[in-house]
């Protein structure tokens, strides 16, 4: 028997739930399109403060650290100007200055020399537009009585050696030259010069680099027993103030000249420092700012006008001279 199939079209169609649709008319779409370009407006916006924000805050981070750094090592030099040595030979000035002459190279014992490791005149303590500070300090032994050299052995190390080394590192080996040249007076620096001429130099001054693009300006370090090495970067300026104690106790703050001119450096206590760090980025401000100039200290630095989208800030610190006590050289076991 044949079957007979009946169209159900319409039945098939109530369960597959299908309905004719239309498209989005013109004013649909348009009005789409803006809502979804405010929205993304706000998005782009959102993106580009974020960013903006983190290029500041990365900044800000970088010079505190550099100025961390800088400042740091600066303190733990410059708290040695003036120092004795564990054997308390007084020291004739705690900085190198322009009163002072040409400076000889002394032969240490068993003939280690100091060849070329006094600072040059162009290094003295002055004032300028980035000041410069050369501190002068005794050499300890850093090895014990009757050793020549304590490179490995920790077991002959002097336990008291305070300063045996610049503020490059220079010295830190404990090796023959470290001996023969400190101010110990059987085993140290050896006649006809005297254990006041061990001297440990350290110098701090920004040079600037003209040649290259950014006109970088660069903090460095130059030892008398490690040579020269840069400490940081973007240093648009370095003050420094030093605190000359009074009859009455009062501390004075004053540049080097004035205490040059008066004789003064015996009594200075205490340093001031100020450091004028600019950001790497030199576009980090959407606009020019309309600070030109910073004060460091008591000096009034001006901003070229090629750095105003720069950030700048200023950093300072006070260190006290620590074997000074009421402008007096204390022995260095107190």
């Amino acid at each position: 028997m044949q079957k007979i199939i009946k169209n159900n079209s319409s039945l098939f169609k109530g369960k597959s739930g299908l309905q004719a649709q239309s498209g989005l008319s013109m004013v649909e779409l348009l009005v789409s399109m803006v809502i979804g370009l405010f929205l993304l407006a706000g998005v782009v916006t959102n993106f580009v403060g974020t960013k903006d924000s983190d290029r500041m805050r990365d900044a800000i981070s970088e010079m505190d650290g550099n100025a961390r750094s800088a400042l740091e090592l600066m303190r733990k030099t410059i708290m040695h100007a003036g120092y004795p040595s564990i054997h308390s030979k007084i020291i004739d000035k705690p900085f190198y200055t322009d009163a002072d002459g040409p400076l000889d190279n002394p032969v240490c014992r068993n003939g280690v020399t100091l060849e070329n490791q006094q600072p040059s005149w162009n290094r003295k303590t002055r004032d300028g537009a980035s000041d410069l500070i050369t501190v002068a300090a005794l050499a300890d032994n850093p090895c014990i009585s009757g050793v020549t050299e304590c490179t490995n052995s920790p077991a002959n190390y002097n336990s008291r050696a305070l300063v045996y080394f610049d503020c490059t590192g220079g010295g830190t080996l404990r090796d023959q030259r470290a001996v023969a040249c400190s101010a110990d007076p059987v085993n140290g620096i050896a006649p006809p010069f005297q254990p006041s001429d061990a001297k440990i130099y350290s110098t701090f001054r920004v040079v600037r680099n003209t040649s290259s693009v950014d006109d970088d300006r660069v903090l460095f370090c130059h030892g008398s027993r490690g040579g020269t090495q840069p400490i940081i970067e973007n240093v648009e300026s370095i003050q420094f103030l030093y605190g000359v104690q009074r009859d009455d106790g009062s501390i004075n703050y004053q540049r080097a000249g004035k205490v040059e001119d008066r004789g003064e450096w015996e009594s200075v206590v205490s340093v001031q420092v100020g450091l004028l760090l600019r950001s790497s980025n030199d576009n980090l401000l959407k606009e020019d700012s309309s600070v030109t100039f910073y004060n460091v200290l008591d000096k009034k630095v001006n901003i070229s006008s090629n750095d105003l989208r720069r950030l700048f800030r200023v950093y300072t610190t006070t260190v006290y001279l620590a074997n000074k006590s009421s402008g007096r050289i204390l022995n260095a076991g107190n």
